[in-house]
């Protein structure tokens, strides 16, 4: 029997993120998201960690007649430029993992020795970590709670986008709670400000909600609830992916069904 790619596989082990302030980043994906550190590397130079993350890379540059050194990549072969520090954190059904790339021995420099690129999903290659909130509580809240709790950690990267159109920083910060979230249904609240109401019956994105916002880094975030009738189609999604690929994925069912004055939530 000769087994595909396909059946060799057991879902998404991990998404990476190449930050420019690890201290920072740790703090936000562990004490304000909630994961959990996993392991931790430091310091990692040489050959194998050069050639397994760049050799493609350093072989077009080689084929076009240029010095690879030259190229605008990390140089962790020599151990004398840059060095590699990766953590891998557990958010339970998937993992995390944060790369500093950073100037090689130089232990109180924060800061990554590699340049930042743009961050949104305008262009090919560019990726994003979408955070699934629990159902029953209000992404719009939750939006407005995320930004707060970083200001107040100095992590003013972390700005999340409002669904209508803004001319200045001091507007978006001050619309309505309302609009700090996309929600593929009608809120009663959008309803009774006189926004017209939108036939999502044969939407197959029905009970889809989500925001997008920034990490520290800069890097793109979304959090995203999945409910309703697009929710059935992920749980018979990862019912199919179990047959075909022998796994038991489920599908999150915890919901929130109170949220206490003092902050805390009770769940099911």
């Amino acid at each position: 029997m000769v087994l595909a790619i396909n059946n060799l596989l057991q879902g998404v082990q991990h998404v990476g993120i190449t930050v420019n302030d690890m201290a920072k980043s740790l703090e936000f994906y562990t004490e304000v998201l909630g994961g959990k550190l996993v392991v931790s590397e430091s310091d990692l130079v040489g050959d194998i960690i050069q050639n397994t993350l760049f050799q493609k890379e350093e072989l077009e540059a080689i084929a076009s007649g240029t010095d690879p050194e030259t190229l605008d990549i990390p140089h962790l072969r020599s151990g004398k430029q840059d060095a590699l520090d990766v953590k891998f954190i557990s958010f339970g059904n998937t993992v995390v993992e944060l790369l500093q790339i950073k100037e090689a021995g130089n232990q109180d420099l924060p800061h990554s020795s590699v340049r930042t690129l743009p961050s949104h999903i305008g262009g090919v290659n560019a990726m994003h970590i979408s955070f699934n909130v629990k159902e029953g509580i209000d992404l719009n809240l939750f939006a407005k709670m995320l930004e707060q709790e970083c200001q107040k950690r100095g992590m003013t990267n972390v700005v999340c986008n409002r669904v209508i159109r803004v001319k200045s920083e001091v507007e978006r910060r001050s619309v309505a709670l309302r609009y700090n979230s996309f929600k593929f249904w009608n809120e009663p609240e959008s309803l009774a400000a006189g926004e017209p109401e939108i036939d999502w019956s044969n939407d197959p994105m029905e009970g889809w909600s989500l925001f997008y916002c920034k990490g520290p880094s800069g890097e793109q975030l979304e959090f995203n609830q999945v409910t309703g009738k697009v929710k059935t189609r992920f749980q018979n999604a990862i019912q199919e992916y179990n047959q075909a690929n022998e796994t038991s994925f489920s599908f999150s069912e915890t919901k929130v069904t109170d949220v206490l004055g003092n902050g805390l939530v009770s769940q099911t």
